[in-house]
């Protein structure tokens, strides 16, 4: 019964499957309406301690 799941023809389709799930997910999280104050405040992180 396992076998098609670690067969090589179906790995490639198992892993697209995996990747692209995760990537939505992230995706909703990142992009649900109670986050925009969070991420407004994580976007200048890359510019902090720059001063010249």
């Amino acid at each position: 019964m396992m076998d098609w799941l670690t067969s090589h023809e179906t790995a490639g389709t198992i892993g697209l499957l995996f990747f692209f799930i995760v990537f939505a997910g992230i995706a909703i999280w990142a992009y649900r309406p109670g986050v925009k104050q969070e991420m407004e405040s994580h976007k200048y992180i890359p510019l902090k301690g720059d001063e010249v």
